[in-house]
């Protein structure tokens, strides 16, 4: 093993704070948003000249009300900033916060992050953390979502680089499945119909928000809290198996062949081919989010992902190379040989990336 860069890599830490701090954290993202949208409202107000966020945080802060009094300064004052890029990058477009955002966020500083909490002085010592805090804490986010507290910490993980077995595998990512993967001396499925599951809490989510628009007062509030829960659980499934499959990945093989799988393109309801119900389920499994996920997993690892094209491979046949409409059917038949579909297609992504791909050779001979 070889010591390579370090990298910044965010860890997430699930809090649980008592009533009291949960009423002092809720200010802290108010007021952060509210800073926010002055700021935003603040630069659209200026007329033929363009102030510095260092300029607008000396006027701005001096006029807001009583009760952003007691939040400390360095977190309305990087509200500031934020609304600052935020509104260049959006090319003088930029969107207000809401309120009612399914997540809400504000910035604390690495000074005030503690053992016994953060900013213990102003919200208390003894907030209680699911797992130990990084060694040394960078500049983090504190982050509301689905009714709960987070912690986004980033800090310095050193990454090694393994020595290059020219272990490749290709990936065939699916909905009925959500990976199938084959190598020289390996293949199989991940997830294989697992989709059952967040298929039924989606169907029970669109029956929630249902009944949600006719009901009123407490069962509504209730109702969305209810939402949320289902939201998270949907989420969490999703990012299990995400994150999963992408350490077996990395631990198993040296280069990873990965199509791209235009999602957004065979979701798009122009001229699509598709039903809603698999649409629903590709869009459901993030694949372009676990492809983002599995990158930096390898960047980590020190193990390559290949970009790679899977047109026809699901409808080519891999040991003969003829084309069969294999419509819905879960295999593919040719001769006296029947092949899972999704196996044919991780096979043929594979055996056509050893011609196709230039880059493959180069990753094989040497892995960084």
């Amino acid at each position: 093993m070889v010591e390579a860069t370090p990298l910044t890599r965010a860890k997430t830490i699930k809090l649980k704070p008592t009533q009291q701090q949960r009423y002092i954290f809720k200010k802290w993202n108010d007021c952060s948003r509210y800073v926010f949208n002055q700021t935003i409202d603040y630069i659209r107000s200026c007329v033929n000249f363009s102030p510095s966020w260092m300029d607008i945080k000396k006027d701005l802060l001096k006029q807001l009300p009583k009760w952003c009094d007691d939040v400390p300064f360095q977190i309305k004052g990087i509200a500031v900033k934020e609304a600052h890029q935020a509104y260049w990058k959006a090319k003088t477009h930029p969107k207000f916060r809401s309120r009612k955002a399914p997540t809400q966020s504000c910035y604390i500083p690495k000074s005030a992050i503690k053992k016994v909490g953060i900013y213990p002085r102003i919200s208390g010592k003894g907030l209680c953390l699911s797992e130990s805090l990084p060694k040394l804490p960078l500049d983090s986010r504190l982050i509301y979502q689905y009714n709960e507290w987070f912690l986004s910490v980033p800090h310095k993980i050193t990454t090694h680089v393994a020595e290059n077995q020219g272990r490749v595998v290709a990936l065939d990512p699916g909905v009925r499945t959500f990976q199938t993967f084959y190598s020289e001396n390996l293949a199989g499925h991940i997830g294989y119909d697992d989709f059952g599951r967040i298929q039924r809490l989606c169907f029970y989510l669109d029956d929630l928000i249902s009944r949600t628009s006719k009901a009123t007062g407490k069962a509504k509030r209730e109702m969305k809290k209810a939402q949320a829960r289902i939201r998270k659980k949907i989420k969490n499934l999703v990012k299990e198996i995400h994150f999963k499959t992408a350490y077996f990945l990395v631990n198993n093989f040296d280069v990873i062949l990965l199509p791209t799988f235009e999602t957004s393109q065979m979701a798009s309801k122009a001229g699509r081919k598709l039903r809603s119900k698999t649409v629903r389920a590709m869009l459901t499994w993030a694949h372009f989010q676990f492809k983002v996920r599995l990158k930096n997993k390898a960047l980590e690892f020190g193990k390559k992902v290949i970009d790679v094209c899977e047109a026809y491979t699901s409808k080519t046949v891999s040991w003969t190379g003829e084309v069969k409409n294999v419509g819905g059917s879960r295999v593919i038949r040719s001769g006296n040989i029947t092949l899972d579909r999704d196996l044919n297609g991780a096979r043929g992504i594979f055996i056509r990336s050893l011609v196709d791909s230039p880059s493959l050779r180069s990753a094989i001979i040497n892995v960084y």
